[in-house]
């Protein structure tokens, strides 16, 4: 099936801005978009969604963070940051596996640094996780090196497997470890070795 694919430079830059749409089975479509301010509730019930470990290894805390942590997140593009939802919608009631149509499956951004870089740091729902990742990561350094953002650091938990696997298949390297905790960053401008980009697949 034929995917849409915008630049993310180009296409992240304003709210709501689409970056990819992927047609899925039952007539529907996965969009990866710039997020916007009336994803508030789409990212409540994302969050609320994750099993107790992910909602950890996302936040370093079990509860849900509060809204104006989220209202914030949604006001990323504004911030001159980048943020990314990805969405699916269409006539079949059933998403991923139990949600409904027009639910968010994933979101993923970086804010800025007092030093130039940026901190990013991803959701991606069970169920969607496999090419939605690195697309997503991927898009990501791509907006930071249009931008002129050097590097994407991130701290995450030695525990959390999934994402270490994704930010080595990208090329990291290790900045400091403060107990369980790695801080890593991904030269923004040094492309993908070896390897095209991640392209969204169908499912």
């Amino acid at each position: 099936m034929p995917v849409t694919l915008l630049q993310p430079e180009s296409s992240a830059a304003a709210a709501g801005a689409v970056l990819a749409e992927v047609p899925l089975s039952g007539g529907r479509v996965l969009t990866v978009r710039a997020i916007s301010r009336a994803d508030v509730a789409g990212l409540e019930n994302l969050f609320d969604g994750l099993p107790t470990e992910d909602r950890y290894f996302r936040f370093f805390s079990y509860s849900r963070p509060g809204r104006s942590f989220v209202e914030q997140m949604t006001r990323a593009q504004e911030d001159g940051a980048c943020h990314l939802v990805a969405e699916v919608s269409g006539p079949s009631a059933v998403v991923g596996g139990g949600g409904t149509a027009g639910t968010l499956i994933a979101e993923a951004g970086y804010v800025l640094l007092p030093d130039g870089n940026g901190e990013f740091a991803m959701t991606v729902a069970a169920g969607w996780r496999g090419w939605l990742g690195p697309y997503l990561l991927d898009a990501l350094v791509a907006a930071a090196a249009a931008r002129g953002v050097p590097n994407l650091v991130a701290d995450i938990l030695a525990d959390n497997t999934r994402m270490l696997s994704l930010v080595k298949d990208r090329g990291y390297a290790v900045l400091c470890r403060d107990g369980p905790e790695l801080r890593v960053a991904i030269d923004a401008a040094r492309p993908r070795a070896g390897r095209q980009p991640a392209r969204p697949g169908v499912r």
